[in-house]
């Protein structure tokens, strides 16, 4: 029986999820996709990082983090290109009941699934069955069949593993045949659950990982200020004043995340500036730090680690900033070359998805020095995060309130915590 025959083929599919449930809240980080036709065939494969909008989970196993995710896809952005690919054809995952809960789920949501269950193939289960191994992870079951997982916890990668997989018990009698397959193959057949809107969707809004890793690397050291599209060449002199007081908010920490470079640009955007206005900007404010720190007349060690770290971000040539600038006019606005964030007894910090020490460990340290450790709320100095491209709903309020936002291994640097008063008895 050739069960194929009644589908256009297999959609293989994987994905890399924020946690186990979507249900709790977890969403999609990346999704891979790998088309066969009826006969085993690879015929088509994508894939993109996803912006689950929250915080991105698990890093450790899938290597996604915030930064990767701020200019991916929205699920909703990739809904009609996925259900497109599945209607028709059978779902295939390796552990598919996990890959097929997480795509109901989203393409609900996202108004592309009716409350219809979508039929699903797993080779997991059919490994369990055909190949008798005690343990039938991916990585299992490529070993038994030779099949080379190149990039494992990537979804593609993944994805194209276990199409693999797939070939191989397409061409096992025991598996292909076995009543559970035709099955399968029949419910998906018959299927008429999916909801397309765009039946012409096009692949443009894709984010591959090695995209984004080229991306990254292309706008380090300053280069990404090359993405700003107004043509204004001079700013006023009150546009000037607040870009460095934004300025001094998003390197706090002398770090600019891609969330920090977004807000960067969509001032200049904004206020019409151009690639070269803020490139001007920027050789002032590294002046007006350099005119900060030499003030007392010493420039400390660490006074120029951060002067040279700003630079680089900005990407302005310290030589550069050696001539004369509004020094009395724009002063006021620009922080020194020192720590700009002091706490006193009373504040109060937020802490999201620490990294480097826990949470425990925050609430001490701050506690110790009289400093509250609560939610986000308006009176909240600063957010600290293990990464400062989070998408947590921590991370989301502190930035509608103008809340700054520092890395969690900056905090001994960007932050001065004043000692509490302590009473003397006399």
């Amino acid at each position: 029986m050739d069960s194929g025959d009644h589908v256009r083929g297999y959609t293989v599919v994987d994905f890399e999820t924020t946690g186990f449930s979507h249900r709790k809240g977890d969403r999609i980080v990346e999704i891979g996709v790998v088309r066969l036709d009826s006969e085993g065939r690879i015929v088509d494969s994508w894939e993109t990082l996803i912006n689950p909008m929250r915080h991105v989970g698990a890093s450790h196993i899938h290597g996604i983090s915030a930064k990767d995710v701020v200019g991916a896809p929205t699920f909703e952005d990739i809904a009609d290109l996925f259900a497109l690919d599945l209607s028709g054809s059978v779902f295939v995952g390796h552990n598919a009941k996990f890959d097929a809960a997480f795509a109901q789920c989203e393409l609900a949501a996202a108004g592309r699934l009716d409350d219809s269950q979508i039929p699903f193939l797993d080779t997991m289960a059919i490994a369990k069955r055909v190949l008798g191994l005690k343990r039938s992870r991916l990585t299992d079951v490529c070993d038994a069949l030779g099949v080379r997982n190149e990039n494992a916890h990537s979804a593609l990668s993944d994805a194209l593993a276990t199409a693999q997989v797939l070939q191989a018990f397409l061409q096992h009698d025991n598996a292909r045949n076995h009543p559970e397959w035709a099955d399968v193959v029949s419910e998906s057949s018959e299927f008429c659950g999916y909801r397309i809107h765009n039946p012409h969707c096009t692949r443009d809004a894709l984010r591959s990982r090695q995209a984004v890793a080229q991306a990254q690397e292309t706008l380090s050291g300053g280069a990404w200020i090359g993405q700003a599209i107004g043509h204004r060449a001079r700013p006023d002199d009150a546009i000037a004043a607040e870009y460095f007081t934004l300025l001094d908010n998003v390197l706090l920490d002398n770090y600019l995340s891609q969330m920090e470079q977004s807000q960067l640009l969509q001032f200049a955007r904004t206020h019409d500036l151009s690639a070269a206005a803020l490139r001007s900007l920027h050789a002032d404010y590294v002046h007006l730090l350099i005119h900060a720190a030499e003030a007392d007349g010493i420039v400390t060690s660490h006074e120029s680690a951060v002067i040279t770290s700003v630079s680089d971000l900005v990407g302005v040539d310290l030589g550069d900033c050696q001539r004369s600038a509004p020094i009395t006019m724009f002063a006021p606005h620009v922080r020194s070359a020192l720590p700009s964030i002091t706490l006193r007894p009373g504040d109060r910090v937020c802490v999201t998805g620490p990294v480097a020490q826990t949470q425990a460990y925050w609430e001490d340290y701050f506690t110790a020095r009289g400093i509250q450790v609560a939610g986000i709320a308006k009176s909240t100095k600063v957010l600290i995060a293990g990464d400062p491209d989070s998408l947590s709903g921590k991370a989301k309020k502190a930035r509608q309130y103008g809340i700054p936002i520092i890395a969690e291994m900056a905090v001994d640097s960007a932050i001065d915590c004043e000692e509490p008063v302590t009473a003397t008895l006399f």
